[in-house]
């Protein structure tokens, strides 16, 4: 009866342990890095060139809607039945209510387009605006314009947590 050869670590078997370490590693790195690509490529503006040339127009809209001095409130977002209700109270430099405003805005997902939402403001008394969103818990950006009948407009923007 001949005895069993004791195993010996080569440097061939050590090579094989590296190749397979290394190769798992970068094959689950690679694949973390597909779905994260895949699920945000990064990019915010579809045509950021254009989107930073028209960024002193930006400004000067900024500038003009300070000017009017109007103030946007957004209150605390109470449950509405199939969605969240979404307040906000639009008041002049001097506190009173704005009333007869087209208000209008969106909301989105901090960190994906995938479910931006469209909303349409309705005047529930004077200056105050309400809207109902279907939207799912967690963290939103909302976004509203109010305009009046003569053009001015007013842009307010507020992250929204909902639980």
């Amino acid at each position: 009866m001949s005895a069993a050869k004791p195993f010996r670590l080569t440097g061939w078997h050590v090579l094989g342990l590296f190749v397979l370490f290394f190769g798992t590693d970068i094959a689950i790195n690679t694949g973390f890095i597909v779905y994260a690509v895949k699920t945000f490529p990064g990019e915010v503006a579809g045509e950021p060139y254009e989107a930073g040339i028209a960024y002193n127009k930006t400004l000067a809209e900024q500038a003009a809607e300070a000017k009017l001095g109007w103030a946007a409130r957004v209150e605390t977002p109470a449950p509405a039945g199939r969605g969240e209700a979404i307040l906000v109270r639009w008041a002049d430099k001097d506190g009173r209510p704005l009333t007869r405003l087209t208000v209008t805005g969106d909301i989105k997902r901090p960190a994906t387009e995938a479910q931006n939402l469209n909303l349409r403001f309705a005047e529930t008394e004077p200056g105050l605006y309400r809207a109902v969103a279907p939207a799912a818990p967690g963290a939103w950006d909302l976004s509203v314009t109010a305009a009046n009948g003569q053009g001015e407009k007013r842009t307010a923007e507020r992250r929204l947590i909902w639980r």
